[in-house]
């Protein structure tokens, strides 16, 4: 998913993802994401959040045709990139739905996938508890989320960058949601395998770069729905694009992966 809440995504928001999502760095995310998920042919695989459907569709091709893939994704303009990117793959099912109330059998699914879904969730428990109903014994649970407390970017104004970065994170219901996940995937009743973290890093803002969409995203973010000043924004915004111009642009964040299996 990207970085908008469900509700946000509209057809001009779910382009901008569908770009963003195809430049490298995320490219390189997937293939991370899909070395420890681990797929096999003939699983049963649902990707929660599936957004424009670019992890499904490499899923489906890992599965094959004896498999299955369910992508859920309650974004009607998301939904139906991913319906145009997944054509001709009748085992890939787009689907509507939520994280805590997902429209399959209890035991059905020998993997599930959510990279930086759960992070706009309410209720992470219930989440939680819903993928381990829907879980085969032995069935596993890949969840990637970002820590927006381990943003690193460069700036000249701590204070401005600071103002900008509180507004922006109160765009995610859980924007520090990682450092909690151990805890709360083994008390739904799960065994935690693997934890680890990936960070992504850019040194200049470009199409090719995930930094190149989401700076623009933030600064708009804070000003539209955060309440921040205009000019604020607009100067934070400039200073970044001076510091693109001038070699000096940095932007990293960290994201965290999870890999927990529902006990046998």
């Amino acid at each position: 998913m990207a970085d908008e809440k469900p509700k946000a995504f509209d057809a001009a928001a779910s382009a901008r993802v569908d770009r963003i999502y195809q430049n490298p760095d995320i490219v390189a995310q997937r293939a991370f994401v899909r070395q420890y998920l681990d797929l096999q042919a003939g699983e049963h695989v649902m990707d929660i959040g599936a957004g424009p459907g670019l992890l499904a569709l490499e899923m489906a091709e890992e599965v094959g045709d004896g498999g299955r893939i369910i992508a859920l994704e309650p974004s009607t303009d998301m939904r139906t990139l991913a319906e145009q990117r997944c054509e001709g793959r009748p085992w890939v099912s787009i689907v509507d739905g939520d994280a805590v109330s997902l429209p399959v059998d209890n035991e059905s699914l020998d993997a599930i996938v959510t990279t930086q879904v759960y992070e706009y969730v309410p209720d992470i428990a219930a989440a939680l508890r819903e993928a381990l109903r829907v879980l085969k014994p032995g069935g596993r649970l890949l969840i990637l989320d970002t820590d927006w407390d381990s943003a690193v970017i460069n700036t000249t104004d701590r204070a401005r960058m600071a103002v900008v970065l509180d507004s922006y994170r109160s765009h995610f219901f859980h924007s520090d949601l990682p450092g909690r996940l151990p805890k709360l995937i083994t008390d739904a009743g799960y065994l935690l395998s693997h934890a680890g973290g990936t960070p992504l890093v850019n040194t200049r803002m470009g199409e090719d770069t995930y930094a190149g969409g989401v700076v623009y995203g933030i600064a708009k973010y804070a000003e539209r729905k955060g309440g921040i000043d205009t000019n604020i924004c607009a100067a934070w915004l400039q200073e970044q694009e001076i510091l693109n111009s001038d070699g000096a642009f940095f932007f990293s964040i960290t994201r965290f992966l999870f890999v927990a299996t529902k006990p046998k």
